[in-house]
């Protein structure tokens, strides 16, 4: 478990131990610019990352395009899902084939640029932050309003300190793999995080419209995120507080190694230069 924390603690742009996950439903018309945005995204950073993308039950073309892509670009996985099992599903799909130490959460439908979103979230995830979210600016799909309250619910609530939970995000792996997804839903892991006391940070991040399709998400999922919010107040009152608790030390732990791990790297350095 120490082995495993240490290794998540060091700043992913350094481990580079990072799988890019996109969910797909009906996004033909975005496929192409998006895999050429993620190949220019690891031509700019100079190493390239795994991509998983997991197509949720298209009905369009995108089974086509994306069997032809996965043979362009070397780094993309497909997984496809038979039926739609919904953005939870595809997390629980996404957990159960990942194994690196962070997972980057894209969009296929490129409200989020990869090739500015990447880099900066790969960079504000320094040595004890657990997970870093994107944020929104000069969003403009109409959903403000609704987000809103539902961030600052959730910073009431459970000591979020961030304005935007619920969209691009690279966070740890293995705090993910002991939380019950099904009850948590994908909305409020963070929220879940941020309540166990583990630090959740933000960027700044540009929103850009939508580039080709209709969004998924409509008016219903406000009703649904309510019964989902009260059912998890009462899960997490009754049983989430203690999950994930028995790392906390061996955390800090891990933390304190990498420091003493860079002091010494710096020394090193020093000491060569100036022989």
């Amino acid at each position: 478990m120490l082995n495993t924390i240490f290794s998540a603690n060091f700043p992913p742009s350094q481990s580079r131990s990072v799988t890019v996950v996109i969910p797909a439903l009906n996004e033909e018309g975005n496929l192409e610019k998006l895999l050429l945005y993620l190949a220019e995204t690891f031509q700019n950073l100079y190493f390239t990352l795994p991509v998983v993308l997991i197509d949720d039950g298209s009905t369009d073309g995108s089974p086509e395009i994306l069997a032809r892509l996965s043979k362009q670009y070397n780094f993309l996985k497909v997984i496809r899902h038979p039926q739609r099992r919904g953005v939870t599903g595809v997390w629980k799909t996404a957990l159960a084939h990942v194994t690196t130490d962070w997972i980057f959460w894209g969009q296929a439908d490129l409200e989020s640029d990869p090739r500015i979103d990447i880099p900066f979230l790969l960079a504000a995830c320094v040595p004890g932050v657990d997970a870093v979210a994107g944020w929104r600016q000069k969003r403009g799909d109409g959903k403000n309003l609704a987000s809103s309250v539902a961030n600052f619910t959730c910073r009431l609530v459970f000591d979020l300190t961030i304005h935007d939970m619920n969209w691009i995000k690279l966070v740890r792996r293995d705090l993910l793999l002991s939380l019950p997804i099904e009850k948590i839903t994908h909305r409020y892991l963070l929220a879940i995080l941020a309540a166990q006391g583990y630090r959740i940070t933000e960027v700044p991040t540009p929103w850009h419209p939508r580039y080709s399709g209709q969004s998924k998400f409509g008016k219903g999922r406000l009703v649904s995120s309510s019964i989902d919010f009260c059912k998890l107040c009462w899960w997490f009152q009754t049983e989430g507080r203690r999950i994930n608790q028995g790392d906390k030390e061996q955390k800090n732990v891990a933390i304190s190694y990498i420091d003493i791990y860079q002091q010494k790297s710096v020394f090193l350095v020093d000491l060569i230069s100036h022989r």
